[in-house]
């Protein structure tokens, strides 16, 4: 009998692994967008002070920054699936705490939530690196960035709406259920006959000799030190946009708006992507960090003394958010196309962290600010830093 052969459509199959991580990015997304902005407005509630919220953002970050560098050992212990499941609970516990609206208990649950942050970060990017080949990235990363980005474009208003006009701390119920929910779907995932998802089996990392062999490689740092940027510019754009909106006299929903605003170029991400692949990663990022610094300063500067014009300022943070999202087309690439293979579970734990040096830095830098000037000094500040970030992409490599 004549043997048949049917053709085995790969891309297909890449794109079935690629649209399982998409959607483990996306309800890791929708936790954070949904308290992006709640949690600001909580702590301001609470502390009365924009400086205080800076300081408190800078000791909880600290405290991330341990988590995040002591993940290596603990995914070697515990396996990544243990640690996918540790990170879920942490937000679903920091869900509880926000409940609770002590100051101490929305620290702590700040805490676990930065955690939690870290530990997804870190299994679902070594997840894709394993699954997802390295000529796929510059179209995967694109479309994850889209759909993360849409929720994003609702999540800091939603969350902000349910818990003010419809039913207090019910926000931080459904970040709970989404939670819960992702790690449903990643353990779903790993049971299904295509399995997306496998156990980690590699020798415990030495975490004195990862960082030094991290800095060793300047593409690394490099990339390092841009997400550092784009990850600090939104941080600023979510915690202070809405605080400066209630300073100004407007409602919380004014702020969130403005946030949720502010993000919904996202849906452009994948069109960002293609000007990338055709121009040249390199090229974007230069003129995107430019624009967004300028944006971003003029935005500080019309809501100044002599000026006093806040809603200039809105409109351009808006614009300067607009700008922003040009950077996130990129997304990942610059690490993800310099890091070696052999290397990608010990330099992605160390990359990762550029969220708490984010954490780290931002706050850090406008309570410095605050200490000295008013509130809209802390856009003026956050524009001429990324304006900086334009400069020192000029050093990525001119084929990416």
């Amino acid at each position: 009998m004549r043997r048949i052969h049917l053709p085995i459509l790969l891309r297909n199959v890449e794109e079935s692994k690629a649209n399982r991580f998409v959607v483990l990015f996306t309800l890791e997304s929708a936790c954070r967008a949904l308290l992006m902005t709640l949690v600001p407005l909580q702590l301001y509630g609470l502390l009365k002070d924009a400086q205080t919220v800076s300081v408190v953002y800078l000791c909880v970050s600290v405290a991330g920054l341990v988590v995040s560098l002591v993940l290596p050992a603990a995914i070697h212990v515990f396996k990544r699936r243990w640690i996918m499941t540790i990170g879920t609970s942490c937000y679903v516990a920091s869900a509880i705490l926000f409940m609770q609206g002590h100051i101490w208990s929305a620290v702590l649950a700040l805490l676990l939530q930065i955690s939690a942050t870290a530990a997804l970060e870190v299994t679902i990017s070594l997840y894709m690196l394993d699954h997802i080949p390295r000529r796929e990235l510059n179209h995967f990363e694109p479309k994850r960035l889209l759909f993360s980005g849409m929720v994003f474009i609702a999540g800091p208003w939603v969350g902000v709406f349910l818990d003010r006009n419809v039913l207090e701390n019910l926000t931080y119920l459904v970040v709970a259920c989404t939670a819960a929910l992702l790690l449903i779907m990643f353990w779903k995932f790993r049971l299904s006959d295509n399995q997306a998802i496998k156990a980690a089996t590699k020798p415990p990392p030495d975490l004195l000799k990862i960082v030094p062999k991290f800095i060793k490689q300047p593409r690394l740092v490099l990339a390092w030190v841009l997400a550092v940027g784009r990850n600090g510019w939104w941080l600023m754009f979510f915690v202070y946009t809405p605080i400066f909106a209630t300073e100004a006299g407007y409602s919380p929903e004014v702020g969130a708006a403005l946030v949720s605003f502010g993000v919904m170029p996202m849906v452009f991400v994948r069109s960002w992507g293609r000007l990338g692949e055709k121009y040249g990663v390199r090229q974007l990022l230069v003129g995107a960090y430019l624009a967004t610094g300028l944006a971003t300063i003029a935005a500080g500067l019309s809501a100044s003394y002599p000026f006093s014009w806040a809603e200039a300022g809105m409109v351009m943070m808006v614009a300067a958010a607009f700008f922003a999202t040009m950077i996130d087309g990129a997304g990942n690439v610059p690490f993800l196309r310099a890091v070696h293979p052999y290397e990608r579970a010990e330099m992605t734990s160390v990359y990762t962290t550029y969220r708490h040096g984010t954490s780290l830095a931002t706050p850090g830098l406008f309570a410095l600010v605050l200490i000295f000037l008013p509130l809209p000094f802390v856009f003026v500040a956050g524009g001429a830093t990324h304006c900086g970030m334009a400069l020192l992409s000029r050093y990525l490599p001119k084929r990416l």
